[in-house]
């Protein structure tokens, strides 16, 4: 077998990988047709950057307190990162998301860049909580940076075992880490109720998702 058959192979796990872990999050389709996505895409796009100049005004709102090492939690998959392309080449179909995730090629929203800057510019540390498997954290990160949200920044990915039907239990136990670790978690930003749950946030606030929900 070629070197290069081997690499598809590989790849191909690591996406099958991927899939199951979307698919054990409980993640699913909303009602909306590809016709309705592409079309709502511009109003999608301002309510982003909406969410984001809210969760500046919350964040800001928060530091007003002096909090203790003030920390912000992002997730990564359609908060921080956008996986459009990919949905929108398999007409939403959730392999959308993995073909991104295993590729490293999604997108930062121009608002997520803003908001950490921002963040960073008020002595604010930026940690990412995703659901992606900890089999493509490397992967993960290498996307990051390669979309200008460069060190320094935590990252938490969900751990092999994790077999839950929802997201919740880890998202806020990684939360809690920080926590006990010594950061003050000024603010929680996600797509899902999900990534919000939990707790371990003095402020949260939710983007809209058109695409899918988790759970």
């Amino acid at each position: 077998m070629t070197r290069l058959s081997l690499r598809a192979l590989a790849l191909a796990a690591v996406l099958a990988l991927v899939l199951a872990a979307v698919a054990s999050a409980a993640t699913v389709r909303t009602s909306a047709t590809p016709a309705q996505l592409r079309a709502g895409k511009v109003a999608y796009d301002k309510a982003i950057t909406a969410g984001f100049a809210k969760a500046t005004k919350q964040l800001d709102a928060q530091l007003k307190k002096h909090p203790k090492k003030p920390t912000v939690v992002l997730d990564i998959d359609e908060t921080t990162m956008s996986n459009w392309t990919c949905l929108d080449a398999v007409d939403f179909d959730l392999i959308g998301i993995a073909n991104c995730v295993v590729g490293g090629t999604s997108v930062a929203y121009p608002a997520a860049k803003a908001f950490i800057k921002h963040a960073r510019a008020r002595k604010v540390a930026i940690a990412f909580v995703t659901g992606a498997p900890q089999l493509v954290c490397a992967g993960r990160r290498q996307n990051l940076v390669a979309q200008g949200i460069t060190a320094p920044f935590t990252l938490a990915c969900r751990p092999a075992d994790d077999h839950a039907d929802t997201l919740v239990p880890y998202k806020s136990k990684a939360r809690k880490a920080l926590q006990k670790a010594g950061a003050t978690i000024v603010l929680n930003v996600g797509d899902q109720q999900s990534d919000l749950a939990g707790g371990a946030a003095r402020a949260t606030v939710k983007l809209p998702n058109p695409v899918y929900t988790s759970a």
